[in-house]
């Protein structure tokens, strides 16, 4: 579902802002501090219901009291107003009392400072970024995985007050082996084309391995590493084995890729990987997310961001993507540019 209109109140260094958006490519330019990354994460927002960044999430603007955030789509409107702890979303004026709504109604795929190297970030991190796939492509994978988070949390909390017979076990096993099986399905799915966009992107003929680390002891059940665990579980106060702990590790060449591969070519295999899963989920037959870049020319030369462009464009989602300057926009595609200084339009045009 593309986005025809956003509006921002009162988020960051943003007072007041309106964009009649481009259903393909939106271009925000500017300066640092502009305004650029607000825009990009008030939509993660209204897609996911929280921000993508770490740390202090003091998002309202300095002297306002709420921030309210909307968006327009076919047939279709979404808002998000915040103050305090207090949080009001509705969609086509019906309350959503969960956020997890919201990810079916606004399917967003960011690509920011926090997740651009996933590849050599974290396990989470890497976890995190195929759930997300996985979730667009299986109906059942947000119930199993949901199932799992409440047995994990109530396990945890059995674990510190521990009394009579550990009730969650069995719960936490069977939802924790079905998603280990369905991320290894996933990563079969997608390797074809995770492997073709690797070779093209990188100009490199080398093969592109993935490995899924279940996140438990190799050659035991789920089942089985929770029972050896259970006396460290209960010392420590929480669960060390399932598919929370799972891990992602590329290979190239029987390699891991950390150990053989530059930064920058780290962090093309990590974007080979995000447009990977957009072809798995068009291949599907579901919806295409928006996609969301900040800083679109880090670290990639003039013929990337082409070969980029040219990706997405083959794909016909809608863009929206930061950048300082104009001059690192590839040339001759349709969509409109907002020039964006202090928080405020000070411009915009179409190409």
């Amino acid at each position: 579902m593309t986005l025809e209109s956003l509006q921002i109140r009162s988020l960051r260094c943003i007072e007041d802002l309106q964009l009649q958006t481009h259903t393909h490519w939106n271009w925000l330019v500017g300066a640092n501090g502009a305004g650029k990354s607000t825009v990009l994460e008030a939509l993660h927002i209204l897609g996911t219901g929280q921000t993508w960044r770490h740390g202090p999430r003091n998002l309202l603007r300095d002297g306002d009291n709420e921030y309210l955030l909307s968006a327009r789509m076919p047939d279709h409107f979404l808002a998000l107003r915040r103050r305090g702890e207090e949080r009001e979303i509705r969609y086509d004026g019906e309350s959503i009392h969960s956020a997890w709504e919201l990810l079916d109604i606004l399917p967003l795929q960011s690509l920011h400072s926090e997740n651009s190297h996933f590849v050599a970030g974290s396990a989470d991190d890497r976890r995190r970024i195929m759930d997300w796939g996985i979730y667009y492509v299986d109906a059942h994978y947000g119930q199993i995985f949901r199932e799992y988070r409440r047995a994990l949390a109530q396990r945890n909390a059995w674990l510190k007050h521990p009394h009579g017979q550990n009730p969650w076990d069995m719960a936490l096993a069977e939802a924790g082996e079905r998603i280990q099986q369905l991320r290894q399905d996933y990563l079969m799915r997608m390797a074809e084309n995770l492997q073709r966009l690797w070779n093209a992107w990188s100009g490199s003929t080398d093969t592109l391995q993935l490995h899924l680390q279940a996140g438990w002891k190799e050659g035991l059940t789920l089942r089985e590493s929770l029972l050896r665990d259970q006396g460290s579980d209960r010392e420590m106060g929480y669960t060390h084995s399932g598919p929370h702990r799972a891990n992602l590790v590329f290979r190239v060449r029987q390699k891991l890729a950390l150990d053989i591969l530059s930064r920058g070519q780290l962090r093309v295999m990590g974007m080979a990987f995000r447009m990977a899963q957009l072809c798995l989920i068009q291949e599907s037959g579901y919806q295409l997310p928006v996609i969301l870049i900040d800083d679109f020319a880090a670290e990639l030369d003039q013929s990337a961001r082409i070969w980029w462009m040219e990706q997405l464009n083959q794909l016909g989602v809608q863009v929206f993507a930061a950048v300082t300057a104009t001059n690192q926009i590839p040339v001759g595609q349709a969509g409109k540019q907002f020039y964006l200084a202090h928080g405020q339009l000070e411009k915009e045009c179409d190409i």
